[in-house]
């Protein structure tokens, strides 16, 4: 068989096309979702969540419903962050010698940055569109720090290793001080308004 080279034409495999043939949703970097180290663990989240509201057909668009999706997110962000920590926990187990005291070390220090990350506003509620919220990229509620830490000392309590333990409580800890923080700041407001 002869291939007849007036019928074909060239053309370019580039990322963003290959990708597009795939998924429709890989983040687009000039989008306005969230980039750098935590924004594809908040995508995760949210389109775990946005899959799971689609199956047992929730949405997101009233405010009783808003509540629902602000909590399942919170926890599957929450997931998300203790899944990375128990895989690198698993490989540092496995590495000779000081591997599990530098896992502690780099687990903890990954965990700092995540909570700093929520208390600084690196770490956002993802909405799936149409977004409900004026803002495209709100703040965690504190209701939603206060869910994350219960989900980290859960962690903390459901793990062997002491060390780890120790960082998923001080998080958790740090996140509830946070989130308790903004509550009774909201309250005042509401309160001298």
């Amino acid at each position: 068989m002869s291939v007849n080279k007036d019928t074909h034409e060239s053309f370019v495999l580039t990322t963003p096309n290959i990708l597009s043939l795939f998924k429709s949703d890989f983040p687009n970097p000039d989008g306005p979702e969230p980039s750098g180290p935590w924004g594809p663990v908040m995508r995760r989240a949210a389109q775990s969540v946005y899959r799971d509201a689609q199956t047992y057909g929730l949405g997101w668009h009233f405010p009783s419903q808003w509540y629902a999706w602000a909590a399942a997110y919170a926890q599957a962000l929450a997931e998300e962050v203790i899944d990375r920590a128990s895989l690198m926990q698993q490989v540092a187990a496995a590495l000779p010698q000081n591997g599990g005291e530098q896992g502690i070390i780099i687990i903890g220090g990954m965990l700092e940055d995540f909570v700093d990350g929520c208390g600084t506003g690196k770490i956002l509620q993802l909405f799936p569109p149409p977004r409900p919220h004026p803002d495209p990229n709100p703040r965690l509620t504190p209701f939603q720090l206060v869910l994350i830490a219960a989900q980290f000392q859960n962690a903390a309590n459901a793990n062997t290793n002491h060390g780890v333990r120790q960082e998923f409580t001080k998080a958790s800890e740090q996140l509830l001080k946070t989130g308790m923080g903004r509550l009774q700041s909201t309250a005042t407001a509401v309160g001298a308004g």
